[in-house]
């Protein structure tokens, strides 16, 4: 019985439901595009595009686009929405053959695209609305008032169902910048107040999140003095889920209007914060931190920054929203500047210490951006203490930190560095986590840069050879770069000799194995490129030509071809890769060519 059920299912859907592979594509697409099989239609209609250019431009017209009709009324949602994404290239492809083309656009696919706009299944609506934007580009401007303008408010009007309507209040913001400023002003705006008072919430609510865009094209004077209003009762709607959507929204009306009504939208911003409704207050909350940033260079008001301070822990309570007072502290930071720091110093100590390990990771990623604009004393007395406890931390935590620690470092005066850099000196051998020691490998050739040459011999060469030398591939190569900008800061104080020594013992002779002798190489030419005893390691890698393994040649035919590459190319660079463009092997002679 098993196992005549199993026959049945093997033969079942593959040669019933198989499309003849030997007819070409649009031969298919009109034998199949009415299949009683919805994965048939599926696959017709994902390969529209390709199939039109198989085809070409005659046999699109004549033969593709009376099919495609059946599509938009498919009772797939699946095939329906595959179908209102293959328009776009579609209309592309035949507006390059030709002014029948564009009409094709104008007379079938932004018809086709309405239609699908409000079709009863929502995400194929949301691709009907990424595919308008796409082709409204490609609508030429004299017919944007009659062919695009006039059917949106066509829409706002329709009673039949609010979808019509909150279809048209998303696309007079989408569609804003296409109608341009001075069709907004004469009808958008018009259409957009009359949306604004709808019976129906949802399209109160979808006008309140789709109103910064034709702010922005209408200008600031518009904006302030005829939409901002609109945007203000929707505020204070008695419904919850429109003024959450507002307060969502609220930077990009921020962004559109003067600083005079920018400080007038704050008293908005707190009021919003401090809703009847707990979802408008963590609506709100989540978009403090970037509403501040939207006052650059202006005087935020400081119930704004206390709002925000207030967002990370108190003393040994937690915060619901700590994460996101992380995440926007360096955007706040950066937009009132370290004239301020005192109000929010506080709240940075807390969320240091947050027992939400995922808090202190989003901090220690920004250290060196707020280090940037708090300056040295702040952030050698605060962001310090910060970086001490994240070194410490989880890995995750530790991960932050280490990722811009060269940055970071820039921020601090020289006595401050040399303390802190003993620490991170310490970290490859106390880790047995190979990233971390991957990203301390990247960053010591920057540091490198930024100290003496006896710290440079004091703190990091040590730990720069062992990283050159670890088990981990990942973590050698991100060391090498570093080893040549620590050997030119080393040379620069005549304190080279050591590191220098350990480079050359990797070249050496038939009793070294052959990747040591490709570690020679790559760091060599890191040494040249950084302008770093070019002459020594030039003749060094003159010798390796000869080399016995074919190995090392090719890893020195790649490294001498980006030598040659440079603009100052010396001239025995261009010797060896001549050399190894006459080599026996041809992999060496190929990538010599390269």
């Amino acid at each position: 019985m098993g196992d005549d059920f199993d026959e049945e299912q093997d033969g079942f859907g593959f040669e019933e439901y198989a499309m003849d592979d030997s007819l070409d594509a649009i031969t298919r697409l009109e034998r199949y595009h009415t299949s009683d099989f919805s994965l048939q239609r599926l696959v017709l209609v994902r390969e529209l595009s390709d199939t039109a250019h198989d085809a070409g431009y005659g046999p699109t017209i004549q033969r593709m686009l009376p099919l495609l009709g059946n599509f938009v009324a498919d009772s797939e949602p699946a095939v329906r929405q595959c179908f209102v994404e293959q328009l776009c290239p579609l209309a592309e492809f035949l507006i390059s053959g030709g002014e029948t083309g564009y009409q094709e656009l104008i007379n079938t696919f932004l018809p086709f695209t309405f239609e699908l706009l409000v079709d009863k299944n929502v995400q194929v609506g949301i691709s009907a609305v990424n595919t308008l934007i796409k082709l409204v580009v490609l609508v030429r401007e004299e017919q944007v008032e009659p062919q695009l303008l006039s059917v949106v408010v066509t829409l706002s009007h329709d009673e039949r169902a609010e979808d019509y309507r909150i279809v048209a209040a998303q696309l007079f913001n989408e569609l804003a910048e296409k109608f341009g400023a001075e069709r907004c002003k004469e009808t958008v705006i018009k259409q957009v107040s009359t949306l604004a008072t709808d019976s129906s919430f949802s399209v109160r609510k979808t006008v309140g999140s789709n109103i910064g865009n034709i702010m922005k094209v209408v200008g600031e004077e518009v904006a302030c003095s005829q939409l901002l209003q609109i945007y203000m009762t929707l505020c204070t709607d008695d419904i919850w889920g429109v003024r959450k959507a507002c307060v969502e929204h609220i930077c990009e009306v921020s962004r559109a209007v003067s600083p005079t009504v920018r400080k007038q939208l704050a008293d908005t911003f707190t009021k919003l914060a401090d809703d009847s409704s707990r979802w408008v207050k963590v609506g709100a909350m989540q978009k403090l931190g970037e509403f501040i940033h939207t006052f650059p260079r202006e005087d935020v008001p400081a119930k704004l920054l206390k709002l925000f301070a207030g967002m990370a822990p108190q003393r040994e309570s937690e915060s619901d929203f700590s994460e996101y007072c992380a995440f926007s502290f360096p955007a706040v930071v950066a937009a009132v500047g370290k004239e301020r720091w005192s109000e929010l110093e506080d709240a940075y100590v807390c969320l240091a210490k947050d027992v939400e390990w995922k808090v202190r990771r989003t901090l220690s990623y920004s250290l060196h951006e707020i280090g940037q604009v708090v300056g040295q004393d702040i952030s050698e007395k605060i962001l310090t203490q910060a970086f001490d406890l994240f070194l410490r931390d989880l890995d995750e935590v530790k991960v932050g930190c280490l990722t811009n620690v060269a940055a970071f470092m820039q921020c601090l005066g020289d006595s401050a560095r040399d303390k802190h850099l003993r620490a991170l000196a310490a970290l490859p051998q106390e880790t047995e986590n190979w990233r971390l020691r991957e990203l301390i490998a990247k960053n010591l050739g920057d540091i490198a840069s930024q100290v003496s040459p006896k710290v440079c011999k004091e703190l990091l060469e040590e730990p720069m050879i062992k990283l050159s030398e670890d088990q981990v591939a990942d973590v050698r190569r991100a060391a090498h770069p570093s080893c040549a900008k620590l050997l030119k800061a080393l040379h620069a104080g005549e304190q080279h000799e050591e590191l220098l020594k350990w480079i050359q013992g990797l070249s050496g002779g038939s009793d070294t194995h052959f990747q040591r002798r490709q570690m020679y190489i790559e760091i060599a030419g890191y040494c040249i490129a950084e302008g770093c005893l070019e002459e020594l390691f030039l003749g060094e890698l003159e010798k390796m030509c000869e080399d016995r393994v074919p190995n090392v040649r090719l890893v020195l035919s790649q490294i001498i071809t980006k030598v040659c590459k440079s603009e100052e190319c010396p001239a025995r660079a261009l010797k060896i890769r001549q050399r190894l463009g006459e080599d026996t092997d041809k992999d060496v002679v190929a990538f010599s060519l390269g």
